[in-house]
């Protein structure tokens, strides 16, 4: 197959139901399509780089973080932005009053993002309790107003029927809109076979984005990186279970994962991971796939697959191999993928009487990179007192995510107790290697996985 490329991609959708057709480079922000080339200004543009919530649009009813998704992965989807709230100069909607009556606006930078990210949780099945209102904001940073008044704008709202007054009829021919601006190369495969084509042609993938969008925009990824866009593949997406094996497809999102009947049946702790994971913005565009590929030291899925003896699929031009992930990580952000191949999927092995728990110490609750993460698993096999196939594996603590051999040795046909917590909790800390950095001392780190393991050890000892 021959891909012929150009310097420009179209990408036709909705926005605030208007069709439009976009010609532009298909790696060109969301955000720069909405403020520069439609004069949406009411999206604003605050960190670039996902944390501030000042850029939150919804496609297709899921809050986003427009400064982090390119154009071409909004091509047939639908766009919702502040300005799609009420019809210019009619009422505002039951959102935007409330907002006004209980005082939760000031500036109006973050207000946009705010309003926007509160549409997507009344629309949700959520109840909108003081806990998902503050979990449903938490990627929408306010530095005015504070957010007892937005609490309570949000919990009037609720009670108030209004949301999206754009109206759902037949639409007439797109538009044509072309771009004021540039952006990086980027095409959308349709299949995995395009996408592997591009990859061996020097293409580099993109998922979720909401790294490599990043990276563009601080320019620690050079500005004419070519992307294959992987998101139209749906073979690659999703979560089943196989046997005796979870088997999670490498686009599946973290907003996937929590929502996943076969995570919460199977593997609780993967759904507690993936929600600690960024806010919703975060969640709902970012992929474990890409969490893996990235190979950060504190990505936060890591540990956990480390601890389940998961294996990585990979697929290039020679065919499908899998890799444990014990092997996968090589060096500080490196792997043991080849250039021409795609991550495809994760298989985790589910065995009988297994348990598995996780553990994230932050600056924060919410959008907090690790300081050190934690994940464990070990089985009583025929319901016996002692622990086997300990696995210990922490993340934040070395230039990879690392399994703890000698905490593990300690554990190992233990019976949980507080002379075993405290052996494994000394073990740990010989294990890990952490170094001194911005966001923690070396000191630090060491103190804290011993910690966190011997208080997992403790309260299993307590039953």
């Amino acid at each position: 197959m021959t891909v012929v490329t150009t310097s420009s991609s179209t990408a036709t959708f909705t926005i605030n139901g208007e069709s439009l057709e976009v010609q532009a480079p298909g790696g060109r922000r969301l955000l720069d399509v909405l403020r520069r080339d439609l004069g949406l200004t009411g999206t604003k543009e605050g960190c670039g780089e996902g944390e501030c919530g000042s850029c939150s649009v919804l496609v297709d009813g899921e809050v986003v973080n427009s400064c982090l998704m390119p154009v071409c992965q909004v091509d047939g989807h639908d766009v919702l932005t502040v300005e799609g709230l009420a019809a210019d100069g009619g009422p505002l909607d039951g959102v935007q009053s409330a907002f006004l009556e209980a005082g939760a606006v000031q500036c109006g930078i973050c207000a946009p993002g705010m309003l926007m990210a509160t549409h997507a949780l009344l629309a949700s099945d959520a109840a909108p309790t003081d806990a998902s209102i503050r979990e449903a904001i938490a990627g929408n940073l306010c530095r005015c107003t504070g957010y007892t008044k937005i609490i309570e704008a949000i919990s009037a709202a609720a009670s108030v029927p209004g949301g999206s007054r754009v109206p759902s009829v037949a639409l007439p021919a797109p538009r044509p809109v072309s771009s004021l601006g540039g952006g990086p190369l980027a095409m959308r495969a349709r299949s995995l076979e395009e996408a592997l084509e591009l990859v061996a042609d020097g293409w580099r993938p993109l998922a979720g984005g909401t790294d490599l969008m990043a990276g563009l925009a601080a320019g620690t990824i050079a500005p004419d990186a070519r992307l294959v866009d992987l998101t139209a593949i749906d073979g690659l997406r999703g979560v089943r279970r196989e046997g005796a094996e979870l088997v999670i497809g490498a686009l599946t999102t973290y907003t996937d994962l929590r929502r996943s009947v076969e995570v919460a049946t199977s593997l609780p702790a993967l759904a507690e991971v993936a929600a600690g994971i960024g806010a919703r913005q975060i969640q709902n565009r970012g992929t474990i796939g890409g969490n893996v590929m990235n190979a950060s030291p504190a990505g936060d899925t890591l540990p956990l697959l480390l601890a389940t003896d998961a294996r990585l699929v990979l697929v290039g031009p020679t065919g499908e191999r899998a890799v444990d992930a014990a092997d996968f990580f090589t060096g500080y952000r490196r792997t043991a993928h080849l250039d021409d191949e795609l991550l495809t999927a994760i298989r985790i092995p589910l065995l009988a009487d297994r348990q598995v728990r996780f553990r994230k110490v932050g600056t924060r609750r919410a959008q907090a990179i690790s300081k050190v993460v934690l994940a464990m698993s070990w089985r009583r096999r025929d319901g016996a007192p002692t622990w086997s196939d300990v696995r210990v594996a922490f993340g934040s603590v070395a230039e990879v995510p690392i399994r703890a051999i000698r905490a593990e040795d300690v554990l190992e046909g233990s019976i949980p107790s507080g002379e075993a917590a405290e052996r494994a909790a000394l073990a740990a800390q010989v294990d890990v290697r952490p170094i001194d950095d911005v966001r923690s001392t070396a000191e630090y780190r060491r103190a804290v996985s011993g910690r966190i393991l011997r208080r997992i050890v403790l309260a299993e000892s307590r039953g």
